[in-house]
């Protein structure tokens, strides 16, 4: 199942991001949430996945049932929802944020000012989910 079919399949409104659009919020969303990675590495992804900054300690962030405990406490606004490649990239509405564990690969979502960010990873249950608050 993709990203789109799993959030429909949620009643979660979803607008598809045009690939421009897509990419602008990608640079944000690297320059808040792995601008660690950045000084530490020279490039603002690790190891290939944007997701190792939190997976190695780099970027601060919260993980496991803390993690979706957080990610749950947060006040419903519109969030992105984009895969590792930017292959699929959404802007969504809906009352709860989902839980994106099921589709067992590397999914991000960010509040759409890029307050915070939940990464639901391929690595799932062993490594991940991870949720980070901009800094």
């Amino acid at each position: 199942m993709n990203i789109y079919d799993e959030l429909t399949s949620k009643s979660i409104n979803c607008e598809a991001v045009s690939q421009m659009n897509a990419f602008a919020m990608q640079k944000q969303w690297l320059k808040a949430f792995a601008s660690k990675v950045k000084e530490q590495k020279g490039k603002y992804v690790f190891l290939g996945l944007k997701w190792h900054g939190f997976s190695y300690g780099i970027q601060p962030s919260i993980h496991g049932t803390k993690a979706i405990v957080e990610y749950n406490n947060q006040w419903a606004a519109p969030y992105y929802v984009f895969d590792e490649d930017l292959n699929e990239c959404w802007l969504c509405e809906s009352e709860a944020y989902p839980d994106l564990s099921a589709l067992h690969d590397d999914v991000y979502i960010a509040h759409h000012n890029m307050k915070w960010t939940m990464v639901f990873t391929h690595e799932h249950p062993d490594i991940g989910p991870f949720f980070s608050l901009k800094e």
